[in-house]
């Protein structure tokens, strides 16, 4: 009987580094589109995180640009993900950066985070946007969304937030993915595995809590994107959130729609909203203008 519980406990020790592993090394999902396949001029970039890691990605100009996006993919995904929210935030009047994270599509990096160290790989974007002298905008979806609150917490340099189906913390979001994918039994009986994940790349979940965080975005403006349905990141976290953020903040919470599925399965909707916080954001940042300007400029304009 000991034989058979000490089997028994291997093979779920087994179990779980198998999945620790493949949570931080997924496969790297190819690149299935780019913007020349839309007929959208674009130059390909590499530049590095603020720890070094090289990150590919692809710059898309505008020639009368009125700000600057840079576009963050989710989990075990690329920037071809965004590549829909670039067009729509480059026909509104944007320059957009799309890049792949760390141990993502063509970038650089053995492992991943999913928030914790990706931070680094968006204040990289946020630099190499900053030279342009023009309004930041950070887009995130899932895993991008929770690394955009961080980031613009600590870059006063960003002037706007937009997520899309954001974690509020990774360690209960890791236990809903499980839950999602094996059910509930199998699932809890997963739990251990983001510890294993954590000693495998040296993180700890305080470092991937933007709740913790996203009050430090304020006064800058929040559009915070979620479905009612989604069984990833649960709903609770977009609420979490929204109640930890400072103001301006807004939230739409799409009906019946799932993980990421808003732009897809309500896509006049979802670029409404989209659109709507933009505008209002540009107008806050023309009065500033106007404020700023000296009197004889402010007057002459």
């Amino acid at each position: 009987m000991v034989w058979v519980t000490l089997t028994a406990g291997a093979l779920l020790l087994f179990w779980w580094v198998l999945l620790a592993v493949a949570a931080v090394r997924p496969p790297r999902a190819p690149l299935f589109l780019t913007p020349f396949d839309l007929q959208v001029p674009f130059d390909p970039v590499v530049f590095p995180s603020r720890d070094g890691t090289p990150l590919a990605g692809w710059w898309i100009p505008h020639g009368r640009a009125r700000g600057v996006a840079v576009l963050c993919h989710g989990y075990v995904a690329n920037r071809c993900e965004v590549l829909g929210v670039a067009l729509e935030l480059h026909r509104l009047g944007f320059s957009c950066l799309l890049f792949d994270f760390r141990a993502h599509g063509e970038s650089g990096g053995r492992t991943t985070t999913i928030g914790a160290q990706e931070v680094q790989d968006a204040l990289g974007a946020v630099d190499f946007v900053a030279r342009f002298s023009l309004p930041v905008l950070l887009f995130g979806s899932s895993m991008g969304g929770a690394v955009s609150i961080m980031a613009a917490a600590r870059d006063q340099r960003v002037g706007a937030v937009i997520t899309d189906s954001a974690y509020a913390r990774l360690a209960q979001a890791a236990d809903s993915w499980w839950e999602a994918g094996f059910g509930p039994v199998l699932g809890r009986l997963c739990r251990p595995v983001k510890y294993i994940a954590l000693l495998l790349t040296r993180t700890r979940f305080s470092d991937a809590e933007p709740v913790r965080e996203i009050g430090k975005v304020a006064p800058r403006p929040i559009l915070l994107i979620h479905g009612d349905r989604d069984h990833l990141v649960p709903v609770e976290h977009a609420y979490a959130l929204y109640g930890a953020a400072g103001e301006p903040r807004t939230v739409w919470i799409a009906n019946d729609i799932g993980h990421v599925q808003a732009r897809v399965e309500q896509p006049e909707n979802y670029y409404a909203q989209i659109a709507a916080f933009v505008e209002r954001w540009f107008e806050t940042v023309s009065a500033e203008k106007t404020i700023d300007a000296p009197s004889g400029e402010a007057a002459s304009s």
